[in-house]
């Protein structure tokens, strides 16, 4: 039995506040968290299947479930082996009923079908990774742009999407934006951007500029500097079949 020893607190005027049992295992949530749950509210009929890919502590299905008003089926997966006693305290609390397994990517879904898949998992340029806060105690293997895991959920995905499935994922921009969009498109037959939200980077970020410069030279990730800050955006996408 894990021991969540910590708490998140999701923190929203406009959605309200949530909080949730984590562990040293589980990713906390970011700003990427709210702007997924924020862009994909309005993209549920009611009967959905949907599975929330990379969930951490369960923090995108749960709050979804709490503010939707269509009856869908959740199913959540992360890689971490104490995902399932996390999220299922989470369900519990907030009396949501999600299917749960510890899958890497889609591994442990054979043989399920999704209306629609919420993809949250890592897309950061390792190096960017190494030097943030936002990976301790948690894998990591992206890439040099960051868009190792992204590029295979969406290659993978199609195969777990029911006909007219949706496949909703985030693009940091510490990652090769322009790369996962090709292959999107290239799979998928429409993507879109659905919100794109900018925010202040970690000290820890500002304090490797060099290394971010560095980067964004090659081409690999983007950010903007102002007034002696580092500042970067979330870019959340729908690709249909």
């Amino acid at each position: 039995m894990t021991n969540p020893s910590k708490k998140y607190l999701f923190e929203s005027k406009s959605l309200g506040n949530f909080e949730f049992f984590i562990d040293e295992y589980t990713f906390t949530p970011t700003q990427t968290t709210s702007s997924i749950i924020n862009a994909s509210l309005n993209s549920f009929n009611d009967g959905d299947a949907v599975l929330d890919l990379g969930c951490g502590c369960g923090v995108v299905a749960i709050i979804i479930a709490n503010l939707n008003k269509n009856k869908i089926s959740l199913h959540a997966s992360d890689i971490s082996e104490t995902v399932e006693e996390i999220v299922q305290l989470n369900a519990e609390k907030y009396n949501v009923e999600v299917k749960v397994k510890e899958s890497d990517i889609f591994e442990a879904w054979k043989n399920f079908k999704f209306n629609i898949i919420i993809n949250d998992i890592s897309g950061v340029a390792e190096e960017v990774a190494k030097v943030s806060p936002w990976f301790k105690n948690i894998s990591c293997d992206t890439g040099v742009g960051g868009d190792n895991l992204i590029k295979k959920v969406l290659k993978e995905s199609p195969d777990y999407l029911l006909k007219g499935g949706k496949l909703i994922f985030p693009i940091i921009s510490f990652s090769d934006e322009k790369e996962i969009l090709k292959l999107a498109n290239e799979i998928y037959g429409h993507v879109k951007l659905l919100k794109k939200d900018y925010w202040p980077a970690p000290k820890e970020l500002l304090e490797n500029i060099e290394l971010l410069r560095k980067l964004k030279k090659k081409g690999l990730i983007s950010f903007e500097e102002k007034f002696g800050s580092v500042i970067g955006y979330t870019a959340v996408y729908e690709a249909l079949m």
